[in-house]
């Protein structure tokens, strides 16, 4: 069978769902080796996974040559026009963009897969003609009158956002800001790495009109490589879905932290559950996600949702960056953590409020959770959290202007109105059958984007 290489980022649900991919592509006979940023390797070795790390990928794009030079942005300019003949290739080194064709020859794959935020490798590994599939967990952002773009929380047929007109002018806006940032930066001698990337894909020979100038952290999206992406399509807006999309499923990786497992917090939990169902009461869980530096307001409010409300218990996962200490002393029935082994709470909640990350909500359609969508406004939550609301999984709310009343009613009509868990059931079918289809069929067919 094949040698496929895993290539990821720093984002923990997107390797967190590479460790399920991969569980699953091995199963199938493959060989897999993954290819990660330094401070990964521990973690993915530790699943038993064979894997190198990679030269530290350079997002944030810094010339040495510049840093005397960022005082005023006349400087920049004779920084710009002195150095004018050697930007690319001081380029090249910045990116290491040799040492990640070097790795790439050692590591000799029939595939890689490789993350859509990886540009340096996305690119080295096309020069080196490796055949190339790229992986996701978002959504597509195919520009549809049908479909908003996972930028916004418009929903076809609500209001006047959601008709074609509000849809249009939606996506208008978007370009017009994606656009005008790209502008700026090159009157301000920024982002030198968009640019570095687009030369070189031209000098490479990549077809340069399958990129476009992106919506989400990538600087490029890719309009005909093909994405893996580890959603379903049945979860999209009704819309003709994109050639170059190849929709493998949520990918679910039970007991994935039993390595992080600590006793304390597992008595804590197993306390919790007992109480919840000695009081035949409902289990709320909550959670900001791993990467979130703020939300302490919002959290304080869902506290105060759930405060006095006879036989509910909340567990909130505040992730590694807030302090408890922050929120004070709270009442009995409501459980504080800093981190807790999320697919074991999920499968004993009624209910999920979520900052509408991809992992935790396609961990609510594995467990057949219904939510309470509070997107974190970041990147894609806001069209995640709106495709759920979409499909009937959950209800919608605005984690900015909606108060303590109305997450508490939110969260009672999800845990009363039974229509929730009945989609969630229904598109928990369809999952089932995607986790079925074998993978080597869709990942090494030949077609044309």
């Amino acid at each position: 069978m094949a040698h496929i290489v895993l290539v990821t980022g720093l984002l923990t649900g997107r390797i967190n769902a590479s460790f399920e991919l991969a569980s699953r592509l091995q199963k199938e006979g493959h060989e897999i080796t993954y290819l990660c940023q330094p401070s990964t390797l521990v973690k993915i070795q530790s699943y038993g996974f064979n894997a190198l790390a990679v030269s530290k990928i350079t997002f944030d794009y810094k010339d040495p040559r510049r840093s005397a030079m960022e005082s005023s942005w006349f400087k920049k300019l004779r920084f710009h026009l002195k150095y004018l003949k050697s930007h690319y290739s001081e380029g090249i080194k910045i990116l290491k963009l040799e040492e990640h064709k070097a790795l790439f020859r050692q590591v000799n794959p029939d595939l890689a897969l490789i993350d859509v935020e990886i540009h340096d490798m996305i690119f080295t590994a096309i020069e080196l003609k490796i055949p190339v599939k790229l992986t996701t967990t978002w959504f597509s952002d195919k520009i549809s009158l049908k479909s908003p773009s996972i930028r916004t929380g418009v929903i076809p047929g609500r209001g006047v956002s959601g008709t074609k007109v509000g849809i249009l002018f939606s996506w208008l806006l978007m370009r017009a800001k994606i656009n005008t940032r790209v502008v700026l930066n090159r009157l301000t001698f920024t982002n030198y790495r968009r640019w570095m990337f687009k030369k070189y894909a031209k000098n490479i020979g990549f077809d340069t009109s399958g990129l476009l100038v992106n919506t989400l952290p990538p600087l490029y999206s890719f309009t005909k490589l093909p994405i893996v992406t580890m959603t379903m399509s049945e979860l999209e807006f009704p819309h003709k879905l994109a050639k170059n999309m190849i929709y493998v499923g949520p990918m679910i990786r039970e007991n994935r932290n039993l390595q992080k497992e600590d006793p304390a917090v597992a008595d804590r939990l197993k306390t919790i559950y007992r109480k919840r169902d000695t009081e035949k009461g409902q289990l709320i869980y909550g959670s900001v996600g791993s990467m979130a530096t703020s939300g302490v307001v919002f959290l304080k409010k869902v506290i105060k949702a759930c405060t006095d409300q006879e036989g509910w218990q909340l567990v909130l996962s505040l992730g590694p960056n807030l302090n408890i200490a922050d929120f004070g002393e709270v009442p009995s029935q409501i459980h504080l953590f800093n981190w807790v082994p999320q697919p074991e709470v999920i499968s004993h909640a009624d209910c999920v409020v979520t900052h509408a990350g991809n992992n935790t909500m396609n961990e609510c359609l594995h467990y057949t959770v219904p939510m309470v969508l509070y997107s974190g406004k970041k990147t894609d939550q806001d069209g995640s959290a709106a495709r759920m609301a979409y499909h009937g999984l959950g209800v919608l709310g605005d984690k900015d202007r909606d108060g303590a009343e109305q997450i508490r009613s939110n969260i009672d009509e999800v845990l009363t109105n039974k229509a929730f868990r009945a989609k969630m059931i229904e598109f928990n079918n369809i999952y089932q059958d995607y986790r079925a289809r074998a993978l080597s069929p869709l990942l090494f067919e030949e077609k044309e984007y």
